[in-house]
């Protein structure tokens, strides 16, 4: 059985492969799509769930670590892409991770279910797995705002 530090790459993927399966079966199929607006509510919901519930987990159990690492030469410049998990990045990623929850199932319960609503969900989807990368990223973010 794998350890929560070989399995954590689930937690900004996760969100982000729901929102690229919808979002790429949303651009494919519109109308069928926006009629399946609560499977879709769920299967975000989900991603999202397990993305912060594993993010809890590194959290309460003080696991610290570096999942992968990967350095690419770019402009005389080296880039790493890892992920990285400490203790901070854990605990905000569990916060935020919960307030994405809460809007999505607020936004699930008080929306009414336009031809927008299951957009809103991808980008919702897509947004947590951008911040959940911010926060696990180490220094490939702060590298590209200074090149």
């Amino acid at each position: 059985m794998p350890s929560l530090l070989q399995i954590s790459w689930l937690i900004p993927f996760a969100p982000f492969a729901g929102a690229l399966v919808v979002g790429l079966l949303l651009v494919s199929f519109d109308r069928t799509m926006n009629r399946l607006s609560r499977p879709v509510s769920y299967l975000l919901i989900i991603c999202t769930a397990i993305s912060t519930v594993l993010s809890f987990i590194l959290f309460k159990t003080n696991i610290i670590g570096q999942v992968f690492d990967w350095t690419f030469d770019l402009a005389n410049s080296n880039l790493h892409i890892g992920l990285y998990v400490d203790s901070i990045s854990t605990l905000i990623a569990s916060i935020c991770g919960f307030i994405f929850l809460a809007l999505m199932i607020g936004s699930y319960y008080l929306m009414e279910r336009k031809k927008g609503y299951v957009r809103y969900f991808v980008f919702l989807a897509f947004s947590c797995s951008l911040v959940f990368s911010f926060l696990y990223s180490g220094d490939i973010f702060h590298k590209l705002l200074r090149l």
